[in-house]
Formats: C-alpha cells, structure tokens, sequence
C-alpha cells in the first residue's frame, strides 16, 4: 500500500465537521475499530453518536435457531439477557469514550429469518431478500436527505465479510455516492488477519483510498477500557484471530496493530471512496 496522510490529533480533517455519526454494526464494533478517533471527538466536543444497527430486540415469535443459541451460550447469556446486557456493556463503553448511543430497528443476523444459521452464511454473501437493509439503514439514520456539509459518517469497510458489517458498508458507500462525507474504518479485530484487508478492498467493487491515519496514543488507554468493557465478548471476538481475552493480550494484540498502520505511532486508519480527486 503506499503512504498515507498522517494526521495530528484533532487535525483539521477531523475539526471540519461539526457532527460526527459513527455507524456500528453490532455493539463493541466502535470501540474495537476506532475508539481513539471517538474519544478524541468527545474531547473536543460535541459528543459524537454511535448508532447500533443491528441490535434490536429478536421477534419474540420467532423461535431461536440453534445457531443463535450457541452464540448465546458462549457469550453465558441467555436469550432473556442478550439484549439488555449488550447494551449495558456499551453504554459502559460510551461512558469511557465520550460517545452519545442511538439504537437501530434491526436486528442482529443471527436472528434474522434463519438465513444466517452457521458461521459459513453469517460470513458470506448477505442474502437476496435483504437487498434493501442499506437503504433502510440509510432512512433510520435520518440521512436519506441532501448532504449536510457540516456531518461526517464513519462507516465499515466491512473486513471479515460478516453480513451484518456488509450492510453498514453498502450504507456508507450509497450515502458517499450521494455526496455525504463518509470515513471508512478498518473493522477490528477482523483486519488483524493477514490479507484480511486486502481481500475485502478488492471485494469492494468501488475503488478506495486512504484518507488518514488519526493519532490516538492520547486516547488509548480509554479505547482498551471500552474494549474491555464487552465482557461477555471479548472471548469470541478475540478467539476468531487466535487471541487470548486477557487485558493484557488484548493490549498488545491492538497496540502492534495501531503500531504498524501508524508507521511506528499508535494509529487508527480511515478511507474514502477515490473520486479521482
């Protein structure tokens, strides 16, 4: 890849906009891909927004797959609890970051219909009977609007193709089409694995640069507490690159991330759809 703007904190990027809306797909995905960068914002003020899109409540008519009560026993909640806890655990999170939470009307794949009932469907092609969740996602956000120059979006890449971080994607490059400024962030601890990144830019479709890397040594002990905040995820996210949960692995796993996309800084990197500009 060649070398990227490297940003100061609070660089003028950053400073333009005057509202900044993070789109999370699930509930830790903030804290985990570009924590720093939102703490940085709080600090300066006003409190950026996180909307969680996919973590309404599953339809109570709808029985559970046996998927989903899997993902449930791992994460040692209940069906009962998941919800409630989750949110708990960010709002614990947006305590430490500074951030302000908005809650989407959708919910989590897994309780989607049944088309996700293994890792396999969870992690391949979103299916064909969702092919307007973006634009939905688009609407519940209040931005099928004009462009407001003074909003900033930050959206996934989508790396690790999960459905979920797909559709909140394929929101962020419609609003970019349309003409709102949008940052796409790398997806963590997804982006980790080797080649991750690479394979999901090409999957893309619509060419990407890189726009920043945003120096967040100042806030990166806040980033590894609303990490950490996520207790009953922290095993499985983690798990899926091979890591151990404990702090201290966590830790190190991040920093030497952070490290090699700053170039030797503490760094989180962000993208933009390449107009030829």
């Amino acid at each position: 890849m060649t070398d990227h703007l490297f940003v100061p904190v609070l660089p003028e990027g950053l400073r333009g906009p005057t509202s900044h809306r993070f789109l999370s797909p699930h509930y830790d995905d903030i804290a985990l891909s570009c924590g720093g960068t939102a703490a940085l914002l709080a600090e300066a003020g006003p409190a950026p927004e996180v909307a969680i899109v996919f973590g309404a409540e599953p339809d109570p008519a709808s029985p559970l797959s046996a998927f989903a009560q899997g993902m449930h026993a791992g994460w040692g909640l209940s069906a009962g609890e998941v919800i409630a806890a989750r949110r708990q655990e960010e709002t614990a999170a947006a305590g430490l970051l500074g951030t302000s939470l908005t809650f989407l009307p959708f919910a989590d794949a897994i309780y989607r219909d049944r088309f996700y009932t293994d890792a396999s469907s969870l992690f391949g092609h979103p299916a064909a009977a969702e092919a307007t969740l973006p634009a939905g996602v688009v609407v519940a956000m209040g931005l099928d609007t004009p462009p407001d120059p003074r909003v900033r979006v930050y959206a996934p890449l989508g790396v690790g193709h999960h459905v979920d971080h797909r559709h909140a994607a394929a929101a962020g490059l419609a609003l970019a089409r349309s003409g709102w400024s949008v940052w796409f962030y790398e997806d963590l601890p997804y982006a980790i694995v080797a080649g991750s990144l690479e394979t999901r830019l090409a999957a893309i479709g619509t060419p990407l640069r890189p726009i920043a890397r945003v120096a967040v040594a100042a806030t990166w002990s806040a980033k590894l507490a609303a990490i950490n905040a996520y207790r009953s995820q922290l095993e499985s996210v983690f798990g899926m690159v091979g890591s151990g949960s404990a702090p201290g692995q966590i830790a190190a796993l991040m920093r030497a991330y952070a490290t090699r996309v700053g170039a030797g800084t503490i760094a989180e990197r962000f993208w933009v759809v390449d107009d030829g500009a």
